[in-house]
């Protein structure tokens, strides 16, 4: 089985993945116009996400359908850390090298224990080109990596929630401007800036332990010093607008962010995107706020069509894992 291994043009991947309290499937195929969501489903799970079973993956995805279907699943979000550094000027067999040296004190595990890869950000404005970098605990991606291979599972992509809402940007973005897109699931938030295909800057917001108007300043005050931070960094990006995911306090985090913020606000419409007139779960509970932002991320992590920020940096050690693995129980 190999691993990770991105296929030649256009192809369509079926999203399996842990979540807190259990395992979700979503299929989708592609339209050109919209994305049509076929399938949708969930098994509870009462062990961690990095206990899931292989029993479990194959439930889920045999009802959903997808289990001969190339898979993408999602990385737990603390198991990696985002960074923006400066490109280094080195040769590029050396970019690897140098990376490692530029974020190993930035990290709040040890640098052996991770998997890094990056994307190129366009420089501008007389500043230089930087780096949009991806480190991952390989013990977090082999963690997640082997229950699908322990029930012969074709996993081909591991992927991020900063991507995922870069592949919703993408469908909307108007032609040269940025935009940006908040999550909030009520404790954190994750507000991430796409210029084209560039994803260019994600930040993370805590907002747990905070309620009602507190949580609104708290919130909006993150996202304007991000705001303010984008827009004096990357001034060659302009800005068109910020996207809040749909959530249950839309209403009031709009208001909050709309005083906070120099540009405009708005919910992201995933109607306009997805069509859910035909998946197996009934379309009005796609309708459902709380759905549509439990769902944010995997429904934009089922629109990527080329490799993914960490599947070609981990391959290799979730390979080498797996056949040790393999052959032990061989």
């Amino acid at each position: 089985m190999k691993w990770f291994k991105p296929r030649a043009g256009s192809r369509s991947l079926a999203v399996l993945t842990p979540v807190p309290g259990g395992v979700v499937a979503l299929r989708v195929q592609d339209t050109g116009e919209k994305v049509r969501v076929l399938a949708c489903a969930r098994r509870d799970n009462t062990m961690p996400p990095a206990a899931v079973s292989a029993e479990l993956l194959n439930q889920v995805a045999a009802e959903a359908g997808i289990r001969l279907m190339p898979l993408l699943a999602l990385l737990d979000q603390e198991a990696y850390q985002t960074m923006m550094v400066e490109a280094p000027s080195v040769p590029d067999d050396e970019i690897k090298s140098a990376i490692r040296w530029k974020v190993k004190d930035l990290l709040s595990f040890h640098i052996d224990d991770a998997v890094l890869d990056h994307l190129p950000v366009p420089g501008g404005a007389g500043r230089p080109a930087s780096l949009f970098v991806v480190a991952a605990q390989s013990s977090a991606v082999r963690a997640l990596a082997l229950p699908f291979h322990a029930a012969d599972l074709p996993l081909e992509v591991i992927d991020i929630r900063e991507s995922a809402q870069h592949n919703l940007a993408l469908r909307i973005a108007p032609a040269d401007y940025a935009i940006a897109i908040l999550h909030f699931d009520g404790e954190n938030g994750l507000l991430t800036f796409s210029f084209g295909p560039n994803l260019v800057l994600s930040r993370r917001i805590e907002g747990r332990g905070a309620t009602g108007e507190a949580l609104f300043d708290r919130v909006a005050m993150e996202a304007q010093r991000s705001v303010d931070y984008f827009e004096r960094q990357y001034s060659w990006f302009p800005l068109a607008k910020l996207y809040l995911a749909p959530q249950a306090e839309s209403k009031g985090m709009l208001r909050r962010l709309s005083e906070y913020l120099p540009v405009s606000v708005d919910v992201y419409d995933l109607n306009q995107v997805f069509d859910f007139s035909d998946s197996d779960v009934a379309a009005n509970q796609w309708q459902a706020v709380e759905v549509q932002n439990s769902m944010f991320h995997l429904l934009g992590a089922s629109l990527r069509r080329s490799a993914s920020l960490v599947e070609k940096a981990v391959g290799k050690a979730v390979e080498k894992t797996v056949g040790k693995a393999a052959g032990t129980a061989g």
